[in-house]
């Protein structure tokens, strides 16, 4: 007679049990629910942050444009680079020339000037101890009215400089007072384009 009551107690709890498959079953559609609604949210949230982001750009290119104005922003400054001065030559600024930098290339070269220099002035381009060439913009200024030398302004120009030219010696029976030197110097200026002869000075 027990034996017939375990059997009954066996029987009854298996049909209160719930059924595995059903739990189952039931557990994975709650997780589709759960990802069903968590989706939207993930995409309500993409939204409005890439709304907040167009709103920040709108916001700054209107404050840049209508509150601050490129064209009232102060200018840079621009720095350009600056030649230095050309030294002056006292004997020539005696004379009524300044010197400038020039811009542009010469037509004439440096050996071509020195070669017309040579030409014009052969004794001097033997005797002297020292030859230079310089290129410069030549302004000369007549102030000796008995030279008909017509005024020069920027003009491109080689100065040819004859160093340490030995002065010839004074007829002592002429005069016989010594010379204070014995070297002198001359500068001569060519025309940068013709290579003519502008200017010679002795110092």
């Amino acid at each position: 007679m027990p034996r017939y009551i375990e059997d009954d107690e066996y029987e009854l709890e298996e049909e209160l049990s719930p059924p595995r498959n059903i739990d189952r079953r039931s557990a994975s559609s709650a997780q589709r629910r759960r990802a069903s609604r968590s989706s939207p949210a993930r995409s309500i949230s993409a939204i409005i942050g890439g709304m907040l982001f167009i709103a920040a750009i709108v916001g700054f290119a209107w404050f840049a444009t209508y509150k601050h104005p490129l064209s009232t922003l102060p200018p840079l400054p621009i720095l350009l680079p600056t030649k230095p001065p050309t030294e002056q030559i006292s004997p020539l600024l005696a004379a009524g020339i300044t010197l400038a930098h020039p811009t542009q290339t010469p037509e004439l070269n440096q050996q071509q000037a020195l070669l017309i220099a040579s030409q014009l002035e052969p004794e001097v381009a033997a005797n002297a101890h020292n030859t230079t060439a310089q290129y410069v913009l030549l302004n000369y200024t007549n102030r000796n009215s008995s030279t008909p030398l017509p005024n020069l302004s920027r003009v491109p120009a080689w100065m040819i400089l004859y160093q340490g030219i030995p002065l010839q010696p004074n007829d002592p029976t002429a005069d016989p007072t010594p010379f204070p030197q014995t070297q002198h110097n001359l500068y001569v200026f060519l025309d940068a384009k013709t290579g003519k002869e502008l200017l010679a000075i002795w110092v």
